[in-house]
C-alpha cells in the first residue's frame, strides 16, 4: 500500500502495537463508536441475537456515541460504506439512520458483492450499482461529502469503511476470495507474493478451536497462497482510496487541519496454527493490526510502540478535538504526541473505580477535569493492560449448533495482554531457538519498545489457560501457564479478572479495583512480597459454559464477590 505508507507513514505515525480487544466486525465497530467494550454493549458476535444490526438497533446504542457527541459540537458527520452486519433499512422505521449523523449511507444487501452494491442514504430504499466495483463507488461517495463538507466551513468527520479485502459473496452463505477491480485482476506476480509463512506455520495449539484446523500439505498452501494474493490485489484499491482522500484534502486546502486516520476492525489468520482463514481469536494475527494517523501535531515518520487498542480512538477524537471526554468511556486518549500524552496521564490517575455500594451506578459528567490533583501519584504514566475477549456465536446462530457442539467449537475466551516495565519471565529453552532462528521472522513480529515486555494471559471457555512471553516468542509457540512463577500467575489472573466485568474507570484503571486505597497504577506496582497475600487469596476466572453473548453469571470473577486490598494494599 504504497499511498498508505507514504501519506500517513512518513507523513504521519504508525502505532506497532495497537490491537482490537474484540476481533470481530461488528463488536469491534461498535466498540470504536461507542467508546465502550463489547461486554458492556453486549454486541458480541456478527449475527443476531447476539450481535449484529439488530441487536445493536435493539439496545439503542446509538444514542451515546462519538457521533452524538460531535454533532451536538457542531460537526458534520457522515459515514459511507459498511456499517454493522444485516444492516437493512427496512427492519428499522422507515427514515431511521443512527442518531448524530448527517449523512449516513450504509451498504445494504449485496454488501459482500463487490461489483452489485447497494447502499441506502439515512434509511430511504436501497439503491444499487451494477456493475460498479464497490471501493470505488465509496471512495466517489466519499470525495463529494469531502467537497460538501469543507465548503460548509465546518468542522466533520467522515467515517469511511469498504469492504476490501474481506472475502466476497453474493449470497451471505457462499464465500469467495476477494474481488479485486479490474485494472488489478493480475496485479503482482503468484510466485513472489505467497502467504508469509511464520513460525508458527504448521504448528497445532490445542486449546485453539478445533473446527478449522487441517493438514497442511500442498493443496492448503495452494490455497492460503492464492488468498492471500486476491486480498493484496483487492487492498490496492483501499491504497487509492486513502491517496484521494488526502488528495482532495490537499486541493481544498483544509489537509493541515485535518485527521487523517487508518485502521481495521480486525485481523486475519491463514493458516497460523494449521487453521484456515478466519478471526476472532485472541492470537496476535487476530488481534494487532494497523493504525497510521497523520494531522496537526501528529509528528511524521514516528513509530509508536505503546499498546493502545480500538476503544481507545473515540477518546482520542474527542481529545484531539478539544472536547471534554464522557466519564463511562472505556479507553484513553492515545498518546500521539506530548498533549495527548499528557491527557492520557490526566485522564488514568482521574480513573477511580467507583466505591462498592455504587458498582450499579452509572458514571457520568466528564473525566477530564479530575486528573491535576491526581497527578502527584506518579507523574507521567500509561496504561498497561488491554483486554481482549472473545465470544464465539456465529456457529450457533447460523446452524443451531446445541451448547454442548459448540462448546467444542468456541472461542469464547478472555485475556490479559500487559505490556510492562519488569521481566516477568525468565526465557524457555523454546524461545532461545526462536529468537536464534530466522531474524526476519522474528523481526517481523517483534515489537521493538525498549525496556518495555509484553505477555499474554488467556482463559478459556473450556478451562484451559495459555501465558505467552510476546518479546522472546512473539509466535506464540511456547506456553508458559504451568512454569511462571504462582504470585505472577495470580496476579496476572487478578488483573484479567478485574477487567472481564470492568466499566469506565475500572477498564482505564483496573488496579483501583485490586488496590482502592490508591498508590497502585500499573502491574510494576503490584510486585511487592506485601501483596502476596492478597492476590493468593482471591478466586480464579472461571467460564462456566462457552457461550455466545455476555452473561455477568456465566463469567466468574473475585470482583462479584469481594473487594480486594482491604487492609493489605494501602
Amino acid at each position: 500500500m504504497p499511498a498508505l505508507n507514504r501519506l500517513l507513514g512518513a507523513g504521519g505515525t504508525r502505532m506497532s502495537n495497537f490491537v482490537v480487544p474484540t476481533g470481530l466486525c461488528c463488536p469491534a465497530r461498535t466498540s470504536l463508536l461507542t467508546g465502550k467494550l463489547a461486554h458492556c454493549t453486549n454486541v458480541t458476535t456478527n449475527y443476531y441475537p447476539s450481535g449484529g444490526f439488530v441487536r445493536f438497533y435493539q439496545q439503542q446504542l446509538d444514542r451515546n456515541w462519538l457521533p452524538v457527541w460531535l454533532r451536538a459540537a457542531g460537526y458534520n458527520t457522515g459515514l459511507v460504506g459498511k456499517f454493522l452486519n444485516q444492516y437493512l433499512e427496512t427492519y428499522a422505521p422507515s427514515g431511521y439512520a443512527p442518531a448524530g449523523f448527517t449523512h449516513f449511507e450504509a451498504l445494504t444487501v449485496n454488501a459482500y458483492n463487490m461489483t452489485n452494491s447497494c447502499f441506502s442514504l439515512s434509511g430511504a430504499a436501497s439503491t444499487c450499482y451494477p456493475g460498479e466495483y464497490q471501493t470505488e463507488l465509496i471512495m466517489t461517495k466519499a470525495l463529494d461529502y469531502i467537497g460538501s463538507y469543507a465548503a460548509a466551513n465546518a468542522p466533520f468527520l467522515l467515517y469511511v469503511a469498504p469492504t476490501a479485502p474481506h472475502r466476497s459473496s453474493t449470497d451471505g452463505i457462499l464465500w469467495y476470495p476477494p474481488t479485486p477491480a479490474k485494472q488489478y485482476a493480475n496485479l503482482y506476480s503468484a510466485s513472489e507474493n505467497q502467504v508469509p509463512r511464520g513460525l508458527n506455520w504448521d504448528f497445532r495449539n490445542r486449546n485453539l478451536p478445533r473446527r478449522g484446523a487441517v493438514a497442511v500439505d500442498a493443496t492448503f498452501e495452494a490455497f492460503m497462497d492464492s488468498l492471500y494474493l486476491y486480498r493484496l490485489r483487492a487492498l490496492r484499491s483501499v491504497d487509492d482510496l486513502i491517496g484521494s482522500i488526502v488528495g482532495k484534502l490537499q486541493r481544498l486546502g483544509v489537509l493541515n487541519n485535518t485527521y487523517v486516520i487508518f485502521t481495521s476492525d480486525n485481523g486475519y489468520h491463514m493458516g497460523a496454527f494449521s487453521l484456515l482463514d478466519g478471526k476472532n481469536l485472541p492470537i496476535e494475527e487476530d488481534v494487532r493490526v494497523p493504525f497510521f494517523i497523520r494531522g496537526p501535531g501528529i509528528p511524521a515518520g514516528q513509530v509508536l510502540p505503546y499498546q493502545a487498542n480500538l476503544v481507545d480512538l473515540a477518546p482520542t477524537i474527542l481529545a484531539l478535538a478539544g472536547l471534554a471526554l464522557p466519564g463511562h468511556l472505556d479507553g484513553l486518549p492515545m498518546p500521539l504526541n506530548p498533549q495527548l500524552a499528557a491527557a492520557h496521564t490526566q485522564v488514568l490517575l482521574a480513573s477511580v473505580a467507583p466505591a462498592p455500594e455504587a458498582s450499579g451506578q452509572t458514571e457520568g459528567g466528564s473525566v477530564a477535569a479530575a486528573g491535576s490533583e491526581k497527578a502527584a501519584w506518579g507523574g507521567p504514566m500509561l496504561r498497561d493492560t488491554t483486554i481482549l475477549e472473545g465470544w464465539e456465536g456465529d456457529a450457533a446462530a447460523r446452524t443451531n449448533f446445541t451448547v454442548d457442539v459448540v462448546a467444542n467449537l468456541s472461542a469464547h475466551y478472555k485475556a490479559l495482554r500487559l505490556c510492562t516495565d519488569t521481566k516477568l519471565l525468565q526465557p524457555s529453552p523454546r524461545d532461545a531457538q526462536t529468537a536464534a532462528g530466522d531474524p526476519n521472522l522474528f523481526s517481523a513480529r517483534y515489537v521493538l519498545d525498549p525496556g518495555v515486555t509484553c505477555y499474554k494471559y488467556t482463559v478459556w471457555c473450556q478451562g484451559n489457560r495459555e501465558l505467552y512471553d510476546l518479546a522472546a516468542d512473539p509466535y506464540e509457540l511456547s506456553n508458559r501457564i504451568t512454569t511462571a512463577p504462582l504470585r505472577i500467575a495470580n496476579r496476572l489472573d487478578a488483573v484479567l479478572s478485574a477487567l472481564v466485568h470492568c466499566s469506565g474507570a475500572s477498564c482505564r484503571n483496573p488496579y483501583s479495583l485490586l488496590h482502592p486505597g490508591g498508590g497502585v497504577w500499573n502491574f510494576s506496582g503490584t510486585l511487592p512480597s506485601q501483596y502476596d497475600p492478597m492476590y493468593r487469596g482471591l478466586s480464579k476466572l472461571r467460564i462456566l459454559r462457552c457461550r455466545s453473548s455476555y452473561d455477568p453469571a456465566n463469567e466468574l470473577t473475585w470482583t462479584q464477590t469481594a473487594v480486594a486490598g482491604t487492609g493489605t494494599s494501602g
